[in-house]
């Protein structure tokens, strides 16, 4: 339910952590992944915290923006999500920190298919841990536990996730490094202006799909499972209305962030495929002979000449 203290305030929304299930199921009903990925993908155990801290109804972001006096008069965020969501795989436990500010313009107030007015998403993977046990395991469990345990923290990228557990020395360069996704999203339907800023890491989605869901073959599996979470308030078409409030706006930025994402990928396998196609020689030096035959054998008959007699 949204909490607010006035009606200038920031409203913010509460999530019940029963809703991330929801998210995670209705992903698996509309993408279908194969059975070892929709295991590994159900085995997941999320629990999502949100702020206490009292602002007085209005989040860092709307302070920050308020005192700024170009910001102000423009853009104030109406409504907030702001909280952490903790998910743990069958090895590793990653928290996500994630905030959401948007404002709907006076068109889009009472109109379900307008989009119009601003919001602001960000999603940062903030810390990583290792599972080192699981009640109920049998002995021949907790081997292969120890063996992945250990193989997974030796991880290329994982090991820098794992670096956050015992305290980054610059909070804000540790969630910079680890930022998954940004969007700003502007629309003015009555001016016709509209701006959108979007960027989806391609190396922090790897590394979630390393540490929570490895029977996936794309990051870009990842990223699409992270953004059908409820604290993109997107609005959906031919339901009813729920307590969380939603906006049309936020749909905008979930489409341009998986866009985004997926040129990504388009690009990556673009690479990859020039690197197949590129006929690489083994490098070894043919000898003399060898020289001489392909010489002989590339090269035009010649007939020798004939030494005139005098």
């Amino acid at each position: 339910m949204p909490r607010t203290n006035d009606s200038t305030a920031t409203k913010r929304s509460s999530l019940a952590t029963a809703l991330f299930y929801d998210a995670v199921n209705n992903y698996i009903d509309y993408n279908k992944p194969d059975p070892i990925a929709q295991r590994q993908l159900e085995s997941w155990k999320m629990s999502w915290s949100e702020d206490n801290n009292d602002r007085g109804g209005q989040s860092s972001s709307s302070i920050n923006i308020a005192n700024d006096e170009k910001k102000a008069v423009d853009w104030r965020p109406k409504n907030a999500i702001e909280g952490t969501l903790e998910i743990c795989g069958d090895y590793v436990a990653v928290t996500i920190r994630m905030e959401c500010f948007w404002a709907d313009g006076d068109s889009a107030e009472n109109d379900d298919k307008t989009e119009d007015g601003r919001l602001s998403f960000t999603c940062n993977v903030i810390s990583g841990r290792l599972i080192d046990k699981k009640d109920g395991e049998e002995k021949s469990e907790r081997k292969i536990r120890k063996k992945m345990v250990a193989r997974l923290g030796q991880d290329s990228y994982i090991s820098k996730l794992l670096a956050g557990e015992d305290g980054a020395a610059n909070a804000t360069q540790q969630q910079q490094q680890f930022c998954l996704a940004q969007a700003s999203i502007y629309v003015n339907a009555t001016k016709f202006e509209m701006e959108e800023r979007v960027d989806v890491s391609e190396t922090v989605a790897e590394t979630l799909r390393r540490s929570l869901w490895s029977s996936t073959p794309s990051p870009l599996d990842m990223v699409e499972v992270i953004l059908a979470m409820p604290y993109l308030p997107c609005r959906s078409a031919g339901k009813k209305k729920t307590a969380t409030k939603t906006t049309r706006l936020a749909n905008r930025a979930k489409l341009r962030l998986l866009e985004d994402a997926m040129l990504d990928e388009c690009e990556k396998e673009g690479e990859d495929q020039i690197i197949e196609d590129l006929n690489i020689s083994n490098g070894t030096v043919p000898s003399k002979e060898d020289r001489n035959e392909q010489g002989s054998t590339d090269a035009p008959p010649t007939r020798k000449k004939k030494k005139s007699r005098r």
